[in-house]
Order: C-alpha cells, then sequence, then structure tokens
C-alpha cells in the first residue's frame, strides 16, 4: 500500500468519528420503535461476536498460536473475519445512538471506547498487525455474553440478570490481558518496528480504558456496599 492509499484509507475512520461526535442528540423516536430497534441491535451482535469469536478460535486451532509478523494475515479467511470485525466497530456507535433515542446520555467512558476501538482496528487492520487477533477473539468472546445479557433484559428474560456484576470483571481482564501480551510477545525483530509503535498506542488506549472500567467497577460494585 503506497502512502495514498495509506492517508485516503484513514478518511473513513475520522468521517465515522466526526459523524458519532456530530449525532443530534434531541432526535427522538416512537418507543415501539426504539424497542424493536434495540432488540435488533443486541440480537445481531450477539450473532456476529458469537460468529467472529467462533470462526477466529478454528483459525487458530487449526493454524496454531504464532507470534510472528503477517502470520494470520497470510489466511484469507483471517483476514475476512478481521476486516468484518474492525467494520462492527462502526456500528457499535448505535450503542450510543440508541441511548440518545431514549434520552439518555453516554458516560464518557462509553464515547471514549467506541471512538477509540474504531482507531486502533482500523490501524491495525490497515498495516496488519498480526497481533490483532489476540483483542480480537478476546473482544469478541466477552462481547457474545455482554450482548446476550442486554439482548436478555430487553426481553425480560431474568435469568440473565447475574451476569451483570460479571461484566466489567469481564471486559477489564479482556482489556488488560490481551493487550500485555501483544506488547510483551511481539517486540522487534518479531514485528516491525512501525507496527510495534502501533501496538504501544493500543495499549495506550487500553490502559486508559482499564482506569476508567476501574473507577466504574468501583463506584458501581465497591462503593455502594460501604454506604
Amino acid at each position: 500500500m503506497n502512502i495514498t492509499d495509506q492517508l485516503s484509507s484513514h478518511i473513513t475512520p475520522i468521517l465515522a468519528i466526526a459523524g458519532y461526535v456530530a449525532y443530534p442528540k434531541e432526535l427522538r423516536i416512537n418507543p415501539s420503535l426504539l424497542y424493536t430497534l434495540s432488540v435488533i441491535h443486541n440480537g445481531l451482535l450477539v450473532a456476529f461476536s458469537g460468529w467472529a469469536f467462533i470462526s477466529l478460535s478454528q483459525i487458530i486451532y487449526t493454524d496454531g498460536i504464532v507470534f510472528q509478523s503477517n502470520y494470520y494475515f497470510q489466511n484469507p479467511h483471517f483476514d475476512r473475519v478481521i476486516y468484518w470485525f474492525y467494520i462492527s466497530k462502526y456500528y457499535e456507535f448505535f450503542d450510543t445512538f440508541l441511548l440518545y433515542l431514549n434520552g439518555k446520555s453516554p458516560i464518557f467512558l462509553q464515547k471514549y471506547h467506541h471512538i477509540g476501538a474504531v482507531i486502533c482496528w482500523h490501524l491495525h487492520y490497515v498495516y496488519k498487525v498480526d497481533c490483532l487477533w489476540i483483542p480480537s477473539i478476546a473482544n469478541s468472546f466477552v462481547h457474545t455474553i455482554m450482548y446476550s445479557y442486554y439482548l436478555g433484559c430487553l426481553l425480560k428474560v431474568n435469568q440473565v440478570r447475574f451476569i451483570k456484576k460479571y461484566i466489567t470483571s469481564l471486559q477489564l481482564a479482556q482489556l488488560f490481558i490481551p493487550n500485555f501480551i501483544c506488547l510483551y510477545y511481539y517486540v522487534p525483530p518479531v514485528e516491525t518496528t512501525f507496527n510495534y509503535n502501533l501496538i504501544k498506542i493500543f495499549v495506550g488506549y487500553v490502559s486508559i480504558l482499564v482506569i476508567l472500567f476501574s473507577q466504574f467497577y468501583y463506584k458501581n460494585y465497591i462503593e455502594p456496599k460501604r454506604e
């Protein structure tokens, strides 16, 4: 990919993030339609996240666990799964849009999480940073559980409610562990210096997320018990 192609490829996340930030926050729709859209949205993400997790697991099982530059991206099926998982990060913007449509304001954690995910998955996919399989397989697993919980709550399936207190812990684990595995096992010359710097950007983004999720966990699950 030449420099012109590289620069033009960055237009998509820039425009998408601009649209995400500029979304009309006062827009409202019929509650019944909002409920239907919410069920469809969460149902789609359950199915997609489950597919991504199973697909990546099968690839890793077949090709083995290998820490090497541009190893998995040589597999067209891996490239295709990662591509669609990257694209899904744009679709997850609807998490925030649905909150606005419901008259609620998303917390900073959610907005930072969505914007940062688009940037990091974009950079890692465009430049074929092979370690992307690690956060992707972890993220797809956690999202399968998380969106199943949201869907269950919408459908009033009370049996799923016990999952709530574990979701933040799962999110912290899938942020901290995979990305520091990348930082450790892909040190040059295993990975190129340029791509390793992209890994550092991902880890920097995740480090802030860990702090934000930790604060969220403390405020919602630890602090109330002390009161």
